[in-house]
């Protein structure tokens, strides 16, 4: 009680000035019209900068909130074009409305990741109980991420495209010629392409996707582009240059790839084998 009275005493006059003040500009604006609108539209200008400012903080801490959404709805439409692909095909296609889904995508969040060593691997945020499972596709949205090998309830764990067991069947997309893409070590943007014959038709710049031919990934999606090629002396293959159209060191929200198909397709192949 003594610390308020001493208070009161020693900023008295400053807290009954501003009182007067706030009275006085209370007056003024409530009896002259021209002062009142001129109040109304401060006011209003002031509380529109601070509430701008207030939803600018809230969306700042809610942005992982909404790209994991984003990222979501983005599997959604990229599931229902490719579901419209393969039902559909190309406009100059004939279309067969009695084919059934094949791939499905789940969004997912990296949450560790590596490009330094000679074999990366990339960890997820979905599990089990996401339907995850081992030997499922991985891609970003401007190429592939690599293929999930180890899964628990919540986590999945796999190979990354710069890895050097993981081998991904691609074509050229302008004369469907098809190889393997692989990663030797060194930049994480660069890549070889192997297993094209030497009467291929290259140039450079020619467009690589996936080739479809797994049961990884389907067909069409983009991975890179020839930057450089030879054949060398008694070689019956091109040696070629691949820069990947993704860069694996920024990768944070991916899709995983769900083949409904693939257990049947793996069945019926292993039988020769």
């Amino acid at each position: 009680m003594q610390n308020i009275l001493f208070f009161l005493y020693r900023y008295g006059y400053v807290l009954l000035f501003l009182l007067l003040q706030v009275f006085c500009v209370n007056l003024v604006v409530r009896f002259n019209p021209y002062q009142k609108d001129i109040f109304i539209k401060s006011s209003g200008a002031v509380s529109g900068w601070l509430l701008d400012k207030y939803d600018g903080v809230v969306q700042f801490f809610n942005l992982s909130n909404v790209a994991e959404d984003l990222a979501e709805e983005n599997a959604r439409l990229r599931t229902q074009a490719l579901t419209f692909q393969e039902i559909y095909g190309p406009a100059s296609s004939h279309s067969d409305s009695n084919r059934t889904q094949q791939y499905t995508m789940i969004a997912a969040k990296v949450i560790n990741n590596s490009i330094a060593k000679l074999d990366n691997y990339f960890t997820l945020n979905v599990g089990a109980r996401d339907g995850i499972e081992s030997g499922l596709g991985v891609i970003q949205t401007d190429g592939i991420m690599g293929v999930i090998t180890d899964v628990s309830n919540r986590y999945s764990r796999g190979i990354s495209l710069l890895h050097r067991d993981l081998k991904i069947s691609v074509s050229i997309q302008r004369n469907n010629f098809f190889g393997t893409l692989s990663w030797t070590g060194g930049d994480p943007k660069k890549a070889k392409l192997g297993d094209i014959p030497k009467h291929a038709d290259l140039a450079p710049g020619d467009v690589i996707v996936t080739s479809g031919f797994s049961a990884l990934f389907p067909q069409g999606i983009t991975v890179g582009k020839i930057t450089n090629f030879e054949l060398k002396q008694g070689s019956n293959f091109y040696d070629i240059d691949v820069e990947l159209t993704n860069d694996l060191s920024q990768a944070h929200y991916v899709y995983v790839i769900k083949n409904l198909h693939a257990r049947e397709q793996i069945e019926l192949e292993s039988q020769n084998n």
